[in-house]
């Protein structure tokens, strides 16, 4: 049984709820067993109609379950990204979560914008990114996993700075066996790479983690894909990879 069997979708995905079923659909056929089985950030977006962080995981919740109605996917444990935006402009209200699904829904959300979105993300709270479900988990949205990249952690300043260093100090004291990363897009390997490898400088506890996203730029991948894989995951991690038209399976 594989510890992470990571989802990455090659192409300009549609974030559809329709495609996305059909793509879990697919993924439900094949033979196989994980513990955590995770999707990309963003994996369907949803209408907004929030005006709280807690009525949009009310909302992402009935998505989620009724996008996995009747999919069997053969592992205890299971990520979806979801996001909802106001509008285009990301500064904006918008909200980008991911669900864990064991015997029950849990939601957390992205909790370190980007610069354009720090106006109008609405955040998370620091406990809900750590789950005890046997092991212990740290599950982190798309930008979240910059706040282990040197670069960040040395320009941070004001409430980014703060941000950053309470959220690292906690998954220090929680010490996380496994992390589950959920970007939109990664097609360089270099994008994670300083913050994965700090990462684990930082959490020794750390013996497993993966990034499941979508792998695609408008401009052309800058790097192959077998690279972007190798350069996301630790320890016990299979990849499928299926495109947005047909199947690739590995």
């Amino acid at each position: 049984m594989a510890k992470i069997w990571r989802l990455f979708l090659k192409g300009d995905f549609s974030r559809r709820f329709e495609d996305a079923r059909q793509i879990l659909k697919e993924v439900s056929e094949i033979d196989f067993k994980a513990r955590y089985f995770i999707t990309p950030g963003g994996l369907i977006e949803i209408p907004w109609k929030f005006q709280s962080f807690k009525e949009a995981v009310h909302e992402a919740k009935i998505w989620a379950e009724r996008l996995m109605r009747g999919i069997e996917i053969n592992a205890d444990c299971i990520t979806i990204g979801i996001d909802s935006y106001s509008s285009k402009n990301l500064r904006k209200p918008h909200v980008e979560l991911v669900g864990f699904k064991s015997d029950e829904w849990h939601f957390t959300g992205k909790i370190y914008p980007t610069v354009d979105q720090q106006k109008g993300l609405l955040r998370s709270d620091f406990d809900s990114h750590f789950l005890e479900v046997g092991e212990r988990v740290m599950i982190l949205g798309c930008h979240d996993l910059n706040i282990f990249n040197p670069r960040s952690i040395k320009t941070a300043k004001g409430w980014r700075k703060e941000v950053n260093d309470k959220f690292r100090d906690k998954a220090k004291e929680f010490s996380p066996e496994i992390v589950l990363h959920h970007p939109h897009y990664t097609d360089s390997f270099r994008i994670w790479l300083s913050a994965w490898r700090n990462l684990e400088r930082e959490l020794y506890s750390v013996k497993h983690y993966a990034s499941s996203s979508v792998y695609f730029r408008s401009g052309g991948e800058r790097s192959d894909l077998n690279e972007v894989l190798k350069a996301t995951k630790k320890g016990n991690v299979l990849d499928i990879v299926i495109s947005y038209n047909r199947s690739l399976r590995s």
